[in-house]
């Protein structure tokens, strides 16, 4: 009975938005963008391996906040994404988070309406509805619960089916494509289950926790393989790659926060007067009004504090920053230093305080005849319902789609249909907005602007060059450019997507040829790091583009001296070049772009894209489903038993 109940509270805090609103920011601009690309290039036959639709091209399945492969995105993806899809999606982890913290309060508290208490005090907490734009990170955050709970049960005792289900869990935290949100995870509850052994001074259990924890990461890594090898080789070559997080000074833990436990509109978030730390998504904590009170009650249960210390405790002093010292060291490791903005690890503190005012909620469950308990739940739902889901501006957009993003998107498409010249690829500012960012994935014209944090870092530094350079700007091949009114103007300075190179240079390295930006003329020479191919002007050299498709171009050349093709789509491993069949190789040029070089004659030069490990990826993670298919029915044939978690029972005390 109080697990359906749950189930209807959850599915009623998201009413609202299903109906009468709608994603924003990120929810629009990241994710219904990607995933929506995603499911019309599926339904259509093909996987979408590269878009040329944004940053002049872009290796878009590599990008692994696009979710592809995550299971519980598929139903969504086959039916087509639509914005009450992301909707949808959070609905269904928010019912993941609050059954996962349901379960693991019975274990840890024994009483079913403080399990219900404790669900709606994580999974319908302030974190989620302020990172509700974040669906990656919703989406990953929602099995932490179901992680601290399947750690606990390995150091009861070690199968190789449970072995298979912690892969699978592994797998579940990584393929919703937030790094940032595993990795806190992972992190926050391998300390909290050694630091739990040590307490228990049982090497047992530490020694079955650390196995249960190393096989949830190889293990959870290999069935996510089809996504994590290619999303390597990308993150190796975007922006990210040369980030450090001690150059960031935001996101940090401020104490202050803390009082949005009580007073919810204390920075004016949810007066619409925020005048707290920056980047308003991070410090808001409100999970009930109750929540406080019944903190206090809920020390009474040792291992309920103990947990809630170890998971949240050594989270905070990380997040505090430099100041405090933790960060120091663990920006150090791997992994650490190329994430950003430590308060979104908020969510291990928040499962902490969930699990204590669950114990809390029991002891005053003790005190009150059963339907004045079903009374106080009720109220505890009511409250973070007004509170965090009707109030909360960053839950939702109060206006529809349509209002919001689909007439400006209309209004661009029809200017690109009645343009007097056609409309080949639009330049236009970093962060330019049509509707939404990353417009382009649903308008389907070419664009050089985007928005993702693992941009190419070659591209990206082309395209910063060009800010102070404007001749750089023609060797975007953008036939036009977006005025600040967003509205279409002709480039006749623009330079064909592909043309033969006037003058090749040789410049000795990658960092000279990102110097030589800054005065560079595309038009007139090209930048090649050495050795360059050799490659001479004929004035009578011609090429034009045959076949363009989203993961390749065919052109068709005539010279009469060897050449070198400078092609306007940013360089990346798995470009190949064949002519006439016959694999060429290809350079980097301008630092950013393909050079194609060619000999005296003539012929049709193929340039396509292939993921260099996707298949490998696939192949792993193809193993590993199988090894744990296989895992799991042996486990079912030898002993049924082995997979019962033992949810009702009360977890022994060290």
């Amino acid at each position: 009975m109080w697990l359906l109940a749950l189930t209807a509270m959850v599915c009623a805090f998201y009413l609202p938005q299903l109906l009468t609103g709608t994603v924003q920011f990120d929810g629009v601009d990241v994710h219904y963008t990607s995933q929506r690309y995603f499911s019309d290039a599926l339904r259509s036959g093909h996987l979408p391996f590269w878009t040329p639709y944004v940053f002049a091209g872009f290796p878009f399945l590599a990008d692994l906040q696009v979710g592809a492969w995550y299971p519980l995105n598929w139903p969504f993806f086959l039916a087509g994404i639509t914005p009450a899809s992301i909707s949808g999606e959070l609905l269904l982890h928010s019912l993941i988070a609050c059954g996962g913290t349901y379960a693991l309060a019975i274990r840890l508290i024994g009483r079913p309406a403080a399990g219900v208490a404790a669900a709606i005090f994580y999974g319908l907490s302030g974190w989620f509805a302020a990172h509700s734009q974040h669906v990656g990170m919703s989406e990953a955050a929602a099995w932490l619960p179901w992680l601290v709970l399947f750690v606990d049960v390995l150091a009861d005792g070690l199968s190789l089916a449970r072995l298979a289900l912690a892969g699978l869990l592994g797998a579940a935290l990584a393929l919703p494509g937030h790094f940032q949100v595993a990795l806190y995870a992972l992190s926050g509850v391998s300390l909290w289950a050694l630091l739990e052994a040590a307490m228990c001074r049982s090497l047992q259990h530490a020694r079955r926790a650390a196995i249960g924890l190393a096989t949830t990461v190889s293990w959870g890594s290999c069935v996510a393989a089809v996504m994590l090898l290619p999303a390597l080789e990308l993150v190796d070559q975007s922006v990210r790659r040369d980030f450090n997080a001690r150059d960031v000074d935001l996101g940090y833990f401020h104490p202050e926060s803390l009082l949005t436990l009580v007073q919810p509109d204390h920075y004016g978030l949810i007066s619409g007067r925020y005048s707290g730390p920056g980047d308003i998504t991070q410090h808001y904590f409100y999970a009930g009004i109750l929540l406080p009170p019944l903190l206090a009650l809920g020390i009474r249960n040792t291992l309920v504090v103990r947990t809630a210390v170890l998971l949240g405790l050594p989270f905070v002093w990380y997040a505090a920053g430099p100041a405090a010292g933790l960060f120091r060291f663990v920006v150090r490791l791997p992994g650490f230093s190329s994430v950003e903005l430590p308060m979104h690890g908020w969510f291990l503190p928040a499962l902490g305080l969930a699990l204590l005012g669950g114990a809390g909620f029991a002891v005053v469950e003790q005190r009150l005849p059963r339907a004045w308990v079903a009374v106080l739940v009720t109220i505890l739902f009511l409250d973070v319902f007004t509170v965090n889901e009707l109030l909360n501006p960053l839950a939702f957009a109060r206006r529809g789609f349509d209002e919001l993003y689909g007439a400006a998107l209309r209004s661009f498409q029809l200017q690109v249909a009645s343009a007097d010249e056609p409309v080949e690829r639009v330049n236009g500012p970093p962060l330019s907005v049509i509707g939404y960012r990353n417009h382009a994935l649903q308008s389907y014209v070419e664009t050089t602007y985007g928005y993702n944090p693992l941009e190419l870092a070659r591209y990206a530094d082309y395209a910063a060059a060009a800010e102070s350079n404007q001749r750089l700007l023609d060797g975007l091949a953008a036939t036009h450019r977006l005025q600040p009114d967003l509205t279409l103007r002709r480039n006749d300075s623009a330079l064909p997507l592909a043309f033969f190179t006037r003058q090749v240079t040789q410049v000795p390295d990658e960092t000279s040829a990102r110097q030589r930006l800054a005065d560079l003329d595309p038009s007139e020479e090209t930048l090649v790091v050495a050795p360059a191919p050799s490659a001479q002007l004929d004035a009578s050299a011609v090429v034009r583009v045959v076949e363009r498709g989203e993961d390749h171009v065919v052109l068709h050349y005539r010279t009469g001296v060897a050449s070198m093709l400078r092609v306007a789509i940013p360089w990346f491993p798995g470009w190949r070049a064949t002519l006439d069949g016959v694999e060429v190789p290809i350079v980097i040029a301008d630092a950013a772009f393909i050079g194609a070089p060619v000999p005296a004659g003539e012929g049709d030069l193929r340039l396509a894209y292939a993921p260099r490990f996707f298949a490998w990826g696939a192949s792993i993670s193809v193993v590993a489903i199988v090894a744990t298919a296989a895992a799991l029915v042996r486990g079912y044939v030898l002993n049924r038993r082995a997979l019962r978690v033992a949810g009702s029972a009360s977890r022994p005390e060290c």
